[in-house]
């Protein structure tokens, strides 16, 4: 029997179009594939390469995109479907149907350990997947268009070089010495000179021979870095000769940083990327400066940081419940409740995304939590519906706030004694477009006589609230 339906599909990513290699090399052997740098697990079977494509289990990606496989054994047929997009491909046959119409693959899809193999670009592509190879790591960093503008940045991060993303650069023949180094790019000539990149014991200092620095950050893990990108600039002489195949390095002073790499990261437009290979676990604080050709911040140590978020807020009250009260009201009082209980565990800092009945606009609650490098977000809400509707329900987004919902859910379920209306997928915009563990929570009807009824008595906010702070403790392993 064929594991089709209990594994899905490996994803149709005829990603890596390899350019021939020079003879005698030969393609990596592991090949390692991260979403939204979340590393992915291929167990049974390896991604490898095939003519030239990378191939997949199409399990790993159709878990992580949110799209429904289904598998037609007499016709050994797999169907991709994921909103108005629908694949169909047959095992060993290089036509596909893409929308009902016909499409030629490089590599036809194929049976390994009864697990489907599909190539990976040609359908990531078409489900709105984005691709970037870093040959360094032998790494497929993939990341969804729908996030992207949620993410700083979309290259890979452990390649400090902006080449092709789609290509694997093949081993160079040898170069003869003409005093120059031929993996190093010509600086734009109208950007900005960064003339130094400095780490001491305390901070990162960046400095330019003139105009102002406004980097984009983002802090990654597994390994844990910190990326700077500095757009419109590049690197002036004293730091352009200290790449060897557009890869620099610097020492650190800094206690929690291990070294520090950069690079003219991209050419349109001209970016240095700067990122800090750290120890463990650290954070930035952007510390301001009165020159406007210099920026600095801080790299402290991390702390568990856990935004709350009381939904609605003054001119939007949210839903009316059955006896006219506001959502508002509900969702601001328990999440006072939450932060008086989580704050006396010093080891989180707790933050709302507002204390009073003040109105924070989606967008601005999420880059609240952004900007601050939370940790977990959670936002507080009550439901409406039908009046005989009754119940929790916990919501989530993006496949790595998974644990958080369940554990979420898992315990407010138990604590208000609501029907279970179980862990569910949407696209709420502060789930979707913040970059940490995020979810909603409805903890109950506020059109139900009996949700409601129980939802404004603080004997039942206090144990909702309650269950909150066991949940977070919880995810966080805090004992």
């Amino acid at each position: 029997m064929m594991k089709f339906p209990a594994f899905c599909l490996m994803l149709l990513v005829s990603m890596l179009l390899l350019p021939t290699y020079a003879m005698g090399a030969e393609s990596p052997s592991v090949i390692k594939l991260y979403m939204n740098e979340k590393k992915l697990e291929a167990n049974e079977v390896q991604p490898r390469i095939v003519s030239g494509n990378t191939i997949v289990p199409v399990r790993i990606i159709v878990e992580e995109i949110g799209a429904k496989v289904s598998w037609d054994e007499p016709t050994r047929k797999v169907t991709i479907v994921k909103g108005d997009m629908n694949i169909q491909l047959v095992i060993d046959s290089k036509t596909a149907l893409i929308k009902g119409k016909k499409e030629s693959l490089e590599v036809a899809p194929i049976i390994e350990k009864g697990n489907t193999m599909l190539p990976l670009r040609f359908i990531g592509q078409l489900m709105g997947i984005e691709f970037k190879w870093d040959s360094l790591t032998s790494s497929v960093h993939m990341f969804k268009k729908d996030d992207s503008d949620s993410k700083p940045v979309t290259g890979p991060i452990d390649v400090v070089d902006g080449s092709n993303p789609g290509e694997v650069t093949p081993p160079k023949p040898p170069v003869p010495d003409t005093g120059t180094d031929p993996g190093t790019k010509t600086p734009d000539p109208n950007a900005h000179l960064l003339t130094s990149i400095v780490l001491s014991e305390k901070e990162l200092a960046v400095a330019a021979k003139d105009g102002s620095l406004v980097p984009t950050m983002m802090k990654l893990s597994n390994p844990n870095r910190i990326v700077f990108d500095f757009p419109n600039t590049s690197l002036d002489p004293s730091l352009q000769k200290l790449l060897v195949n557009n890869a620099g390095e610097l020492p650190s002073k800094h206690p929690l940083v291990e070294k520090v790499r950069f690079s003219n990261f991209a050419d349109n437009p001209a970016t240095v990327r700067i990122i800090l290979d750290l120890k463990g676990s650290a954070d930035y604080r952007v510390q301001p400066s009165k020159l406007t050709n210099q920026w600095t911040a801080a790299i402290v140590e991390h702390q568990l940081t856990v935004v709350i978020d009381a939904g609605h807020g003054d001119n939007d009250p949210g839903a009316l419940s059955i006896t006219g009260k506001h959502e508002k009201d509900f969702t601001l009082a328990t999440a006072k409740k939450v932060e008086k209980l989580l704050v006396q565990d010093k080891r989180v800092n707790v933050l709302m995304t507002r204390s009073d009945d003040t109105f924070i606009p989606l967008d601005g609650r999420v880059s609240f939590a952004n900007d601050i490098q939370t940790d977990l977000f959670l936002s507080i809400h009550g439901n409406s519906a039908k009046a005989t509707v009754s119940g929790t329900e916990t919501y989530y987004n993006r496949p790595e706030s998974i644990a958080f919902a369940n554990t979420i859910h898992k315990n407010v379920v138990a604590a208000a004694g609501f029907p279970d209306r179980n862990v569910r997928q949407a696209d709420f915009r502060v789930i979707t477009k913040t970059t940490m563990p995020a979810v909603l929570v409805e903890v109950g009807y506020l059109s139900n006589k009996n949700d409601e009824s129980a939802m404004f008595k603080e004997a039942f906010q206090d144990k909702i609230a309650a269950s909150i702070v066991a949940a977070i403790k919880e995810y966080l392993n805090l004992k």
